[in-house]
């Protein structure tokens, strides 16, 4: 994944590796029937509610026995917690091959996931009392190369780059700190917690406190060197004189 998000923003020429070679037929079927059970099990959470969505009505939707649902899966859990972690991952990197400032960009992103979970309510609502994303349960989730967080950190490490956020922590912090914000959001927005406003509206008020900590400040840690190219890049006026 990484490979793909430095691809997509340009952050550095991918290495040349040899191509790897092509899944056989056995992989290709297993690759299938493991994407078929997901697909039944996500749209039964959809129609029913977490609940409602059983492993025998899963396996049954599929047309295939419970051993071979679990050769696959160990929950439903399972299946939820893998879409929460790459469910935005694939919309992030769709959404950045647009033009626009990385702000600019980061913004469309957050909008278009409030669009997406505001058309899935219910499913979102499952991961969330199902409890089956649970970084202090599995720590290693938080280090998974497969979560959408890898591609915002690539995003803000590149605004960085560009000095439209502070160098002052690392891009990893800066995203903990955005999801973080966006976390709470989607808490409320789900709890109708203190109103009812569209999450859009609130996911945008989250991005800009994000930002007021996020931009450059006055003494960060090459802000000022990239201040200075802004300013040596920027024409001066007509007619005035540039004092050194």
């Amino acid at each position: 994944m990484g490979k793909r998000i430095d691809s997509i923003l340009a952050l550095a020429p991918a290495p040349r590796v040899l191509a790897p070679s092509p899944p056989g037929l056995r992989e290709r079927k297993k690759a299938a029937m493991r994407r078929r059970i997901a697909a039944a099990a996500l749209e039964l959470i959809r129609e029913r509610g977490y609940e409602g969505a059983t492993i025998d009505e899963i396996v049954a939707r599929v047309d295939v026995s419970q051993p071979t649902f679990y050769k696959y899966y160990a929950s439903k859990d399972a299946i939820l917690l893998e879409h929460a972690l790459v469910g935005f991952g694939e919309l992030l990197a769709a959404e950045f091959v647009r033009p626009g400032t990385i702000v600019e960009r980061l913004r469309r992103c957050i909008g278009a996931v409030a669009r997406q979970m505001e058309a899935d309510r219910e499913l979102w609502y499952a991961i969330a009392v199902s409890n089956a994303y649970n970084p202090v349960r599995d720590p290693q989730l938080l280090a998974s190369n497969e979560a959408g967080t890898r591609v915002l950190e690539a995003v803000i490490e590149q605004g960085q780059r560009q000095g439209e956020f502070t160098r002052a922590y690392s891009a990893g912090r800066l995203a903990s700190l955005l999801e973080g914000v966006m976390f709470r959001v989607c808490i409320e927005w789900g709890a109708g917690f203190p109103d009812r406003r569209p999450l859009a509206s609130t996911m945008a008020e989250g991005y800009d406190l994000f930002l007021r900590a996020a931009r450059p400040q006055r003494g960060d840690r090459g802000s000022e060197r990239s201040a200075a190219k802004k300013a040596k890049a920027r024409p001066s006026a007509p007619g005035r004189k540039v004092s050194r």
